[in-house]
């Protein structure tokens, strides 16, 4: 029998009662087993999924985080994507693709004695791409993902790496262009998943892979930008449930198991802290400039926090640095991981969280300063949606300038409010949902780690 695993971040026990009645969600809902999905810590996208499809923790595969401080390791700076810029993608570098970054197998892969290899498909899922470095193969047998090309002008071109290649060609055939600028970016919305649940269908239907896993997004947009117990959220659940049909029709039809699960929920915030900002005003972030303004100068800055949500990666110039630095992440209330933390060399010199109800916002410059007003101190990147430059995710690329629509006009120069974000994630202590049938023996309410979701789902199957 295959299996469909649907990862739909941000769903929560709380957000299945706005499921609608009588959808093919609903039913698999109401037919189904619910457990709660303890997410590996940090609870991101990157870090989760790598656990889920490894069953090891961040610290054994190595992905800590959605972004590589690449400036730290020449080998992990090998193994980029140097196809657009290049040059600022060797120090800092989120969302990288490449499947070099996960340390250990994917479960799929078999363990070359009982545990046969299995055809399986890898739909929007990160680190899914061959590497950069040598000749690696991708992560699956059947790959599909977003790889637009940025151009030097800022442009961005929408294009999908596929594996085989033709694969992305003959879907964008049937459904149109893959619509990037709905996939993230102030257009995130229902066009970009109801677009993958059309070619996870496609997928499916050709009945080439045993397992087909597929991300769909949707929920992470208005929940970030709303909060996850907004009007806009509960919509958005329906509108989910609406782009998800035909796929469950197809899978019900090809008599295909399915299983949802959410690599992590989203918890309310009201303010955001900016650690960055802490040190360079202590004087422990140093700056340097090149032809995009200032940037920070990594390796000459006592201390730097590449910020992820709601975790940051402190690294440190020197270890006769941390007295200070750590000094300053505590004055702002931000919790010290310590011993619960990442050991790995990934995951920085220290690792902290927000506290409830924050999240970490990467800049070093005071709120409202844009690059036209204060070019001493902020880069020209700084107000575009550019989520590889960024030394920090930037949750607030979700707007139009502060407003949730387009202006009539061109965009002004952009100078975006931290409190405008009401939803986050990455802190211990909050779960996803787990949603699968009652053979695998999964308890209703059980709490399953993400590290144990190989040994409980699939050795199950």
């Amino acid at each position: 029998m295959s299996m469909l695993l649907l990862s739909i971040p941000g769903l929560s026990r709380e957000l299945l009662a706005f499921i609608p009645t009588g959808s093919r969600l609903g039913d698999l809902v109401a037919r189904g087993v619910i457990a709660s999905l303890v997410p590996s810590w940090p609870a991101v996208t990157c870090s989760v999924q790598a656990t889920l499809t490894t069953g090891a923790s961040p610290s054994v595969h190595g992905v800590v985080a959605n972004g590589v401080a690449t400036y730290r390791s020449q080998a992990d700076a090998r193994l980029v994507d140097a196809a657009n810029h290049g040059d600022y993608r060797c120090e800092v570098s989120f969302w990288e693709q490449s499947n070099q970054f996960v340390g250990v197998p994917r479960f799929w892969r078999g363990d070359g004695g009982s545990q046969k290899p299995v055809r399986t498909a890898m739909l929007f899922f990160q680190h899914c791409m061959p590497g950069f470095s040598g000749t690696p193969a991708p992560a699956a047998d059947i790959v599909l993902t977003p790889k637009p090309e940025h151009g030097p002008d800022g442009r961005t071109t929408s294009l999908l790496w596929s594996s085989p290649p033709g694969l992305a060609g003959e879907l964008q055939k049937d459904l149109g262009p893959f619509p990037l600028m709905n996939y993230w970016g102030p257009m995130a919305g229902i066009r970009s998943s109801a677009w993958i649940a059309a070619a996870a269908e496609r997928v499916l239907s050709r009945r080439e892979a045993e397992l087909v896993l597929t991300y769909v997004p949707h929920l992470d947009y208005d929940l970030q930008r709303f909060g996850p117990g907004s009007e806009s959220a509960k919509a958005a659940v329906a509108e989910l449930s609406g782009a998800l049909e035909g796929l469950l029709e197809t899978a019900d039809g090809l008599g295909t198991e399915v299983v949802v699960l959410s690599e992590y929920a989203i918890s309310e915030v009201s303010r955001a802290i900016a650690p960055n900002r802490a040190l360079r005003d202590a004087g422990l972030l140093k700056l340097r400039r090149n032809a995009e303004g200032p940037q920070v100068d990594y390796a000459g800055s006592p201390g730097f926090v590449m910020c992820d949500h709601q975790i940051g990666h402190v690294y440190l110039r020197s270890e006769g640095d941390r007295a200070a630095v750590e000094g300053v992440v505590r004055e702002l209330g931000l919790e010290v991981m310590g011993e619960r933390g990442i050991a790995h060399p990934r995951g920085g010199d220290i690792q902290v969280q927000a506290p409830e109800g924050a999240w970490l916002d990467y800049r070093w410059w005071a709120e409202g300063a844009t690059a036209e007003t204060d070019p001493e101190v902020v880069p020209k990147w700084a107000s575009t949606i550019d989520i590889h430059r960024k030394p920090g995710y930037d949750p607030l690329e979700l707007f139009f300038g502060g407003k949730p629509s387009p202006p009539p006009a061109p965009l002004p120069p952009i100078a975006w409010k931290s409190a405008m974000i009401k939803g986050s994630h990455g802190r211990s202590g909050v779960n996803g949902v787990l949603i699968l049938p009652a053979r695998f023996g999964v308890k209703p309410g059980e709490a399953v780690r993400a590290e144990d979701f190989v040994a409980k789902v699939w050795a199950g199957k």
